[in-house]
């Protein structure tokens, strides 16, 4: 009464019948479309320069007698292909120079100094770089001045119940020592106050 059911088996697959994968088709495709190129080129490579409708050929028309063109003077075969440095010197933009001044600078002259006061300025003198409510600034500074080779003294005063740090070149007993400090100081973009050195 039970009725055995038909099991319907599939059949096995077959290795052989297995599909193309994609990119083998796109690699003969390229191949094909570099067949076809090469071919065209081919055939135009010993035509480069002539008549551009080459490709068609072919076909009942024919083209028109192309029109009467001036033909180019022939360019000597020992003149080099580059013509760089005969147009560079063509194309030179000259520019005139400056005017000159009108009005002409009359030189003043300076006092001769004094051997004197050269030598020997009307006192000692300070140079002062810097002043800073920080002492770690004022540190930074002597030893900017320190790799100069300059020696500078810290100063603590008091101004109006603040606390500032000074930094002082000298005592300088010369002008001549005040000048040389003065202009390495100001290559070195440092500004500094000349101030009389008390005792």
């Amino acid at each position: 009464m039970a009725q055995a059911r038909k099991v319907r088996r599939r059949p096995a697959p077959q290795h052989g019948s297995r599909p193309i994968p994609g990119w083998v088709w796109l690699l003969a495709g390229m191949l094909v479309g570099l067949a076809v190129a090469a071919v065209f080129y081919l055939q135009g490579a010993d035509r480069m320069g002539q008549d551009p409708g080459w490709l068609t050929q072919g076909e009942t028309a024919t083209p028109a007698p192309p029109a009467q063109e001036p033909r180019p003077e022939p360019v000597p075969q020992d003149r080099t292909r580059f013509q760089f440095y005969e147009l560079l010197p063509q194309d030179e933009v000259r520019v005139p120079p400056p005017p000159a001044p009108t009005t002409p600078r009359v030189a003043t002259p300076e006092p001769a100094p004094t051997p004197e006061s050269r030598s020997e300025p009307q006192g000692r003198v300070l140079l002062q770089t810097g002043s800073f409510r920080r002492y770690a600034q004022a540190d930074e500074m002597k030893a900017r001045l320190a790799m100069m080779g300059l020696q500078a003294n810290i100063r603590e005063v008091q101004v109006n119940g603040q606390t500032f740090h000074r930094v002082y070149l000298g005592p300088f007993d010369s002008d001549a020592q005040v000048n040389r400090t003065l202009e390495r100081l100001r290559r070195e973009n440092i500004e500094a106050l000349r101030l009389p050195a008390s005792g």
